[in-house]
């Protein structure tokens, strides 16, 4: 189910937070939940088959914080702060924030990794670990701030059938590395990092059908590039008038899981998704939560080199 990778560097790259070591110091023995008042996301948003384990998340982007409420063996109070591990971001495309958190060395380790749009409207992340005792804990999140502005509907290239592109990252249960355990700890209680996962996301929508479709592709595996990945095809999905979507992805021809997400910004220049599945179909223990925030063709920002060839 799990490859075990001696990944040294990579290990020192997951486990060295930014002025919080992989264990905190024992006058940090109290996390800070969310001040009062403070929005958290409302989970309702989030379809149970990308959200997983992930129940909540509260980010302030200025202050780069970030609170997780997760059904799993994460850490206390139930809102757990994690800590910004800008190291565990090398390799990552630019925009994607991470932060970890493990409460000594004998828990499981867990990830979060955040991006949010240009404009600040819209913002996804996917938290997990590697697994410990045959199991793993994870899932997707993803918000607008504000309504659903469709685009206006014209009859040219871009008035109303668009293109979106950009950057995904995921986080999986099988190609992290695996870190070494305290002296004389019986390998039984061997925890795994989530492995990393990089790819493009190319997606065409029509919001005059109200319809999307894409693939996520040049899939990589950072902590283990020697596991092949195949391309995730993004199922004809129906876009919802609240500008949501819940669908399929598939490799080949096999369903392998979900994908979710909304449109935010204005002329919904962006677009949030999150992606839940079995990325190995010959290894059903195998699993992926990945998330991207994606730019509209045409618009400020738009990822020049997957965007080239498209109208406008």
């Amino acid at each position: 189910m799990r490859n075990s990778v001696a990944a040294l560097a990579v290990l020192s790259l997951l486990a060295a937070c930014d002025g919080n070591p992989l264990v905190k110091p024992e006058e940090e023995d109290v996390i800070e939940e969310p001040d009062e008042g403070e929005e958290v996301a409302d989970p309702t948003i989030v379809p149970d088959s990308v959200a997983g384990n992930l129940k909540a998340i509260s980010y302030d982007a200025a202050a780069k914080r970030l609170f997780v409420t997760i059904s799993g063996i994460d850490g206390t109070p139930e809102a757990a702060e994690y800590f910004r591990n800008s190291r565990a971001e090398a390799g990552l495309p630019a925009g994607f924030e991470v932060y970890t958190l493990q409460e000594d060395p004998l828990d499981r380790f867990f990830a979060g990794v955040i991006k949010e749009s240009g404009d600040g409207t819209v913002r996804a992340a996917t938290v997990s670990d590697g697994g410990q005792f045959g199991y793993f804990f994870g899932g997707t999140w993803f918000e607008r701030d504000g309504e659903f502005d469709k685009p206006d509907i014209g009859n040219g290239p871009g008035q109303g059938q668009v293109s979106y592109a950009g950057d995904y990252v995921g986080l999986d249960n099988y190609s992290g590395p695996v870190p070494d355990l305290p002296a004389g700890t019986d390998p039984a209680i061997q925890m795994q990092y989530p492995g990393r996962v990089l790819g493009d996301v190319f997606v065409n929508v029509n919001f005059s059908d109200m319809l999307l479709s894409g693939v996520i592709f040049n899939r990589e595996a950072l902590d283990n590039p020697s596991i092949g990945l195949s391309n995730v095809i993004i199922s004809p999905t129906t876009i919802t008038e609240d500008g949501t979507f819940l669908g399929d992805v598939q490799i080949g021809t096999d369903d392998v899981g979900d994908i979710a997400g909304l449109f935010g910004g204005m002329d919904s220049a962006y677009m949030a998704g999150a992606v839940a599945f079995i990325p190995l179909p010959d290894n059903p223990d195998s699993f992926e939560n990945g998330v991207f925030v994606l730019t509209q063709c045409g618009m400020n920002g738009e990822d020049a080199a997957l965007c080239s060839g498209t109208a406008p």
